[in-house]
């Protein structure tokens, strides 16, 4: 038999007293795994992550995602795994995200916590955001995702360091990792985790939940633009040729009937649209070409 493959957990924190809970946790379920926590938090609660035979380290920069990244940058393992530090999210749910790694049937696995959440554990604002969010996602990228937001996931060594470099945006490191993998033709996957309420203190991104919400929406239709532009101006170019296709047959079906051409306006904004539309199809097919070149190039340059 084979020797298992090697696992690395990282575990952000600030001042969460429940990321003492989680290593113990993850040891636990995980066995002997090597465990990153990425802190940002008081010299004395540095002191106490250290003495858990952990690697701790100073988080640079600032935001939840960064921290992520940071440790996942510094993870040996082959396969790469990240949970929230403030105790909320079910450690087995990280046991079944590494099987489905280990099993092949994926290449990053997301846990989703909307359907074996606790009562109350997520307020019905985020819930909600969530799921619009999530439904974005699903309908620009193609791969069914309840959860975009999860804070537990696992990824396989060599889908990583394909987007190891990458500096994820406000949107979180699952997505802006997700969304790079599916592009990249990796394979995303989705499992239930439990959600728990905290224990200890109270959400630092709740307090700002709409700001957080827009920019990973943003983040979302900013990556389909720089990386699949065709998605957005064909998409929009569609809208723009059938509104003016619509104007134009309405136009038409009036002449016949009357047999006077009365409506010039009309006409001439069915056909502005109608060719806006064309050209705005022909621009992210010319992007999109473009795109592909500059992405062969860079791949040339290497290996």
């Amino acid at each position: 038999m084979g020797q298992a493959p090697k696992i690395s957990v990282v575990i952000p924190t600030m001042e969460e007293e429940a990321a003492f809970d989680v290593i113990k946790e993850v040891r636990k379920e995980l066995g002997d795994v090597e465990i990153i926590v990425v802190d940002k938090s008081s010299d004395s609660y540095f002191e106490r992550l250290k003495k858990e035979g952990v690697v701790a380290v100073k988080q640079e920069g600032k935001g939840v995602e960064r921290a992520v990244a940071q440790g996942m940058r510094l993870a040996k393992g082959e396969i790469i795994a990240s949970i929230d530090g403030d105790g909320t999210h079910d450690v087995k749910g990280l046991v079944l995200a590494v099987e489905k790694i280990k099993e092949g049937t994926y290449d990053m696995v997301l846990g989703n916590r909307l359907n074996k959440s606790e009562k109350g554990a997520m307020s019905a604002y985020i819930r909600l955001g969530n799921k619009i969010l999530s439904k974005l996602f699903s309908s620009l990228y193609g791969v069914k995702v309840h959860d975009i937001l999860t804070g537990l996931f696992a990824v396989r060594r060599e889908a990583f360091e394909k987007v190891k470099d990458i500096e994820p945006y406000r949107a979180g490191v699952a997505t802006t990792y997700a969304i790079e993998l599916i592009r990249r033709g990796y394979k995303i996957g989705e499992i239930d985790i439990r959600y728990f309420k905290r224990k200890y203190g109270t959400s630092r991104i709740s307090r700002h939940k709409t700001g957080y919400a827009l920019s990973v929406a943003a983040n979302i239709i900013r990556q389909v633009r720089d990386y699949s532009p065709l998605l957005i101006f064909g998409t929009f170019g569609l809208v723009l040729f059938i509104v003016g296709l619509a104007i134009g047959l309405a136009v038409f079906i009036n002449f016949l009937r009357t047999g006077m051409f009365t409506e010039v306006g009309r006409a001439l904004i069915a056909f502005m649209l109608a060719v806006l539309g064309i050209l705005s199809i022909f621009v992210g097919i010319i992007l999109d070409l473009l795109l592909e070149i500059d992405r062969e190039l860079r791949e040339m340059k290497k290996q």
